[in-house]
C-alpha cells in the first residue's frame, strides 16, 4: 500500500474532499525555473470514516498497491488483440461490415465484463484515511 499525505478542503455528510499538489518530475527538469506551468492539484473524494475532521487538517490516506501495466494491459492490450484477432478471423467467413460488428461487439462485451469485475473488487480497492498527521 502507498500512502499519502493529503489536506481536507471540503466535509461532507460520510465523505470528505482532499486535496494535494500533484508530483511530477518538474524538479528534475533543468527548465523548472522558466516553466510557466501551473502547479496542478489532485483531489479525491473518499468516505470519511470515525474520524473527526475539519477543514485544514492533514490526513494521511492509504491506497492500495496496483500495477499501472496490469491496468493498462487489462484496458488496453487485450481488447487490441481480441479486435484484431477476431476481425481477421471472421474476415475468412463473413464480409467485411459483418466481421468489423462482430469483433466490435466482441470488444463491447468485454468492457462490460471487465465493468463487471470492477465493481467485484472496487471495495478492495478504496483509499481510506488512517490517521491525522499532526507534524
Amino acid at each position: 500500500m502507498a500512502s499519502e499525505k493529503m489536506v481536507v478542503v471540503q466535509i461532507r455528510d460520510s465523505t470528505v474532499v482532499l486535496e494535494r499538489e500533484r508530483t511530477s518530475m518538474c524538479g528534475k527538469c533543468p527548465a523548472n525555473m522558466f516553466c510557466t506551468g501551473e502547479a496542478q492539484r489532485i483531489r479525491l473524494e473518499i468516505e470519511k470514516g470515525d474520524f473527526q475532521l475539519s477543514v485544514g487538517d492533514r490526513v494521511v490516506v492509504k491506497t492500495p498497491a496496483t500495477s499501472g501495466t496490469k491496468i493498462a494491459f487489462l484496458v488496453y492490450t487485450v481488447p487490441t488483440i481480441i479486435f484484431v484477432v477476431l476481425l481477421v478471423l471472421a474476415m475468412n467467413f463473413f464480409s467485411e461490415i459483418l466481421s468489423f460488428t462482430v469483433a466490435a461487439g466482441t470488444v463491447g462485451l468485454y468492457y462490460f465484463f471487465l465493468k463487471l469485475y470492477d465493481r467485484k473488487f472496487k471495495k478492495k480497492f478504496k483509499p481510506q484515511i488512517v490517521q491525522i498527521d499532526r507534524d
